[in-house]
């Protein structure tokens, strides 16, 4: 089994745009932001606001609590081991997208 994965806000983000088959430009677009923001948020270099969180979720049709079920923790009660077999579960779906949409980002 692999090492234990950390997956933050913007891996999260990242995993469910990339399942869902946008690219950044095309998520970027239908929010009205640029991809550069959008990719700096996937990379956790910038923390969105809960508007913007929001907005991001109902564009791809997941609830705002989807982008932290990965982070497990005392306060949302959930242990990272407990996420374990979801992790590798999504992150094999993003690859299968990646490899079949031939994105990249």
């Amino acid at each position: 089994m692999e090492d234990e994965l950390t997956v933050t806000l913007g891996n999260a983000i990242k995993l469910i745009r990339t399942a869902r088959g946008l690219t950044q430009r095309a998520l970027a677009k239908k929010l009205d932001v640029t991809a550069n923001y959008l990719s700096l948020i996937e990379s956790d270099k910038r923390e969105p606001s809960l508007s913007f969180l929001k907005r991001l979720a109902a564009e791809l049709v997941v609830p705002v609590a989807m982008f932290f079920v990965f982070q497990g923790d005392s306060a949302t009660g959930v242990r990272d081991s407990d996420l374990n077999e979801l992790r590798e579960i999504l992150l094999k779906i993003d690859r299968m997208v990646v490899e079949n949409t031939g994105q990249s980002s």
